[in-house]
């Protein structure tokens, strides 16, 4: 794969949280397969591949199709929430990618929740998903940035809900990291929309 299909299967990842914390947030459950896709992704510390993070390209379909929507001259799709925690995830990675302290702390957690995830052998455990939501806690919420969530309080107010949401966040995290990696920037979204835009629809089109 080129770069920018993988900087486009990047930004897919971290429209994929965004849309998945919405629905988590407002509805109060997702797909029990796409939490335990994004839960794998996120303790995935040895990729072989961009590929590999996400288990191919069809782990983040509903992310590229999030892609393709903002992109498109019609901006359909997407609501104005998602691309608020979509561009929120981006600019948080940024300031944590600045804080050494955060990134090791960050690293030091991620080895403790695979050690989790080893043991239960179950991403969707409640102390798997409960100890990728500390990794989270123990770095990106030490930000002066906040991702603020937005929705039926009923359900963030719930243990078991804000861990899953602060577990996806965490893999948009990670995407954005990934995005930037790449070669990815924020300005690219507006400047390099078309060529995105091009590589996202060729994605979908190529695992239909």
């Amino acid at each position: 794969m080129s770069q920018t299909e993988h900087q486009v299967m990047a930004l897919a990842g971290v429209f994929q949280a965004a849309i998945l914390v919405e629905q988590l947030a407002r509805k109060g459950q997702i797909d029990r397969d796409e939490l335990a896709r994004s839960i794998r992704s996120v303790l995935n510390l040895n990729p072989a591949s961009v590929e590999d993070i996400y288990q191919g390209v069809s782990g983040i379909r509903i992310g590229l199709q999030g892609v393709r929507d903002v992109l498109s001259r019609r901006g359909t799709g997407i609501s104005t929430e998602v691309m608020r925690y979509a561009m929120g995830i981006l600019h948080a990675q940024r300031k944590l990618s600045r804080r050494d302290d955060l990134m090791n702390t960050l690293g030091k957690s991620l080895e403790r929740a695979v050690e989790q995830f080893h043991y239960f052998d179950d991403p969707l455990h409640d102390s798997v998903i409960g100890a990728a939501a500390h990794c989270y806690q123990e770095s990106v919420s030490k930000l002066s940035f906040r991702i603020r969530v937005m929705g039926n309080p009923s359900y963030l107010q719930n243990p078991r809900t804000a861990d899953q949401v602060r577990a996806l966040l965490l893999f948009g995290i990670r995407s954005a990291h990934l995005w930037h990696q790449q070669g990815g920037r924020r300005w690219h979204i507006l400047f390099k929309r078309n060529a995105l835009y091009r590589n996202a629809q060729q994605l979908l089109m190529r695992n239909t």
